[in-house]
């Protein structure tokens, strides 16, 4: 008998073979996807689940879904692991994850929806701070500047007015810009803690929050939420401003007619 087996070995591993990678095996899969953290901004979402029918790897791509309903890939985001942003503030947070086995086939691509396919939102004592800030037209915090030398970064502090930011640093050096249409605040991807104000002019100025990430006041979030409402409030009222005041010159020309 064992003399037999070991004769017929090739035939049993063929067999075995045609049952286990045949046209009719199972495709490498993921089971019960999942996402878990706390979905605001400065905290991390993890994405887990279980591999089955041979899964060795898998692929990951974090998306958005836009209001339109389009969906953006985030790039960089390709990891289990995601650290929610201000830029994800009213948008919906997907993982699509690709698995893999170890022929590299691919087996059904899984996605679930972050925050129970709900729009990410502020923490509600986070949003309070920003709508207190916008009431009073004004708010500081405790930055550091980047000098673009080598990595180093001076202490400042980031003042932000109705109609425009200071950026007023330790050795007396100060930015002062008011905002405009082109003003625009940007999260650099894998630098927790940083945003880069682009001024009017194109010139940029990277800064890094001292305060924490998941601070709920004065971290990197919540300043580039706040300049961002103080930048499209500024351009509704210069633009309210422009059309009433274009409405009022239409009714005189009429009225002199």
């Amino acid at each position: 008998m064992i003399a037999e087996y070991f004769t017929n070995s090739s035939i049993i591993l063929m067999m075995v073979f045609s049952f286990t990678y045949g046209g009719d095996d199972l495709l490498p899969a993921i089971e019960d996807l999942q996402i878990s953290g706390e979905p605001y901004p400065g905290h991390e979402l993890q994405a887990c689940g279980y591999s089955i029918n041979g899964t060795t790897s898998c692929n990951f791509e974090w998306v958005c879904r836009l209001e339109d309903g389009t969906v953006n890939y985030i790039d960089g985001a390709k990891q289990p692991n995601y650290l929610v942003t201000a830029d994800d503030v009213d948008l919906c947070l997907a993982i699509e994850v690709q698995p893999l086995d170890g022929r590299n086939r691919k087996g059904k691509l899984v996605k679930v929806f972050a925050n129970d396919n709900r729009k990410i939102a502020c923490h509600p004592d986070m949003q309070s701070n920003i709508d207190k800030t916008l009431h009073t037209g004004h708010a500081s915090y405790k930055v550091f500047l980047a000098t673009g030398f080598l990595d180093k970064w001076e202490a400042a502090t980031l003042s932000i007015k109705r109609e425009g930011y200071t950026i007023k640093c330790d050795n007396d050096l100060t930015i002062v810009e008011n905002f405009s249409a082109s003003t625009a605040v940007t999260i650099p991807f894998g630098k927790p803690g940083e945003l880069v104000i682009i001024g009017s002019d194109g010139s940029e100025h990277s800064l890094r929050a001292e305060n924490g990430l998941t601070d709920l006041v004065g971290s990197r979030d919540e300043i580039v939420l706040t300049l961002r409402l103080f930048i499209k409030t500024v351009m509704f009222f210069r633009a309210l401003k422009i059309i009433l005041t274009q409405s009022l010159e239409d009714k005189f020309i009429a009225v002199i007619k």
